[in-house]
């Protein structure tokens, strides 16, 4: 069960991260927006960039991170537990 609960955690994180990066993201485009007549364009597009390029690697890996959490809750369900113990067949 714990490690089902660590791959939720990271699964929640991840998500949470590429939230805060997305709105991070559309922030720094409109800074440049503004840096490029005051001579900080090329400052100020590669934070963009630098932000686009690790909201893509979140985005990618994503996926993976939910996989692991549903073959961590398969494995959790589809456990039939203990066999029955003791008198076997009564026919």
């Amino acid at each position: 069960m714990k490690r089902v609960e660590g791959y939720a955690y990271t699964a929640r994180r991840v998500e949470t991260r590429i939230d805060s990066l997305r709105i991070e993201l559309e922030r720094a485009l409109r800074g440049v927006d503004e840096a490029v007549p005051e001579g900080r364009g090329d400052e100020a597009a590669d934070k963009a960039l630098d932000l686009a390029r690790d909201l893509d690697s979140l985005e990618r890996i994503q996926p993976r991170v939910d996989s692991w959490l549903r073959v961590a809750v398969s494995s959790v369900c589809d456990d039939p537990g203990l066999a029955p113990f003791g008198e076997g067949p009564t026919a």
